[in-house]
């Protein structure tokens, strides 16, 4: 039976404290359980549709950017990072979609903005530039989610929100392309992948989004688990309308899944992805928004079926990992939840 639940209290001080704010909210402590049973069974069709392919409405330009070419031998997994210079069309800083075209190889790629560094032209990050929680580093330095990718996916992968919606970019930064590669094929391959946004007119501009995560990371699968699941389940700290998810999990994965307590629509899911499918993606976009206002909590799962010998834990190559990624309005409450063995804690936008 997994532990009962708990109400407690969490002080989390992000540091960076000039794009996030000092938190005190109460949370839900988590129930952690191999069960498949504890997430309720969904009552008609979900909401939610495959990311609208192609450009978005009202284009006005786009920008590009491609890293260096990366060969890999079978099995090889490497995690470069580059930097290129950000050049704006004259005509927009709003971005309201963008596309990735990959061969085989690419695990998944972290794409940011931040203010301009020393240096010309496309080049290497430094080294502390790729350490984990880079991306929010560079967030919090006033830049942009410009890009995430689904597990291990090669082809064509389109980003894009409803007609209206996008993010600002601001001059003087620079793009961050932190990748992540992973050759799972017996032949060597060469991984170069291309990335186009696209910017739509100022004045047909709706509603300005921001990017949010949501992690759980302290879960331990054990050798040859079936089915094993985890839940989070936290309180809103800000009522805020979802348009688009990007479920991050391994090749392990079989589930995430994301729904409401409390409410009218209590128990019903928003979301039931199966986390890890390289043939056809997993983003997810809502239009209409998915509205949290109406639940007084979320809870998100994960599941896995581990076929190791080994016990996973969070982390790259043969271990999991449990994360929802996605951009909502309005970007004040836009909010990224941090879930652990016992307590699940919100970082709210200051801004």
């Amino acid at each position: 039976m997994p532990p009962p639940l708990t109400t407690a209290t969490l002080i989390v001080e992000h540091p960076m404290r000039k794009a996030l704010s000092l938190l005190l909210v109460p949370v839900l402590a988590l129930a952690c359980s191999a069960s498949s049973t504890s997430t309720p069974a969904q009552q008609g069709p979900l909401p939610g549709t495959p990311v609208r392919k192609g450009p978005p409405p009202f284009s006005v330009g786009s920008f590009k950017a491609t890293p260096p070419a990366v060969t890999l031998a079978p099995g090889e997994e490497q995690s470069p990072c580059f930097i290129v210079p950000l050049e704006l069309p004259a005509a927009s800083k709003i971005v309201g979609g963008a596309r990735l075209v990959v061969g085989k190889g690419m695990h998944h790629g972290n794409i940011t903005t931040r203010p301009r560094t020393a240096g010309d032209g496309p080049r290497p990050c430094v080294k502390d530039d790729n350490a984990f929680g880079g991306e929010a580093v560079d967030v919090a330095a006033g830049g942009a989610v410009l890009f995430g990718s689904s597990t291990q996916f090669s082809g064509e992968e389109w980003q894009g929100f409803p007609e209206g919606m996008g993010y600002r970019l601001k001059d003087g930064f620079e793009i961050v392309l932190r990748m992540h590669y992973l050759n799972t094929t017996p032949a060597p391959v060469t991984v170069q992948p291309t990335y186009e946004w696209f910017v739509i007119d100022e004045k047909k501009m709706k509603q300005e989004v921001a990017p949010f995560t949501w992690i759980y990371t302290s879960f331990r699968i054990p050798p040859k688990a079936q089915n094993y699941e985890i839940r989070g389940q936290c309180k809103i700290p800000r009522p805020m309308h979802i348009i688009q998810v990007l479920p991050h999990m391994h090749r392990m994965g079989r589930s995430i899944t994301s729904g409401y307590v409390g409410g009218p629509k209590d128990g019903q899911l928003w979301l039931s992805s199966r986390g890890y499918d390289p043939d056809n993606g997993v983003m997810v976009a809502y239009d209409p928004a998915i509205d949290t206002s109406v639940s007084e909590e979320l809870f998100f799962t994960c599941a896995w079926n581990n076929s190791t010998n080994k016990e996973l834990v969070w982390g790259i190559g043969d271990d999991e990992m449990c994360q929802i990624f996605g951009y909502a309005w309005p970007p004040e409450a836009a909010y990224s939840l941090i879930a652990s063995a016992h307590s699940c804690a919100a970082i709210v936008n200051s801004r």
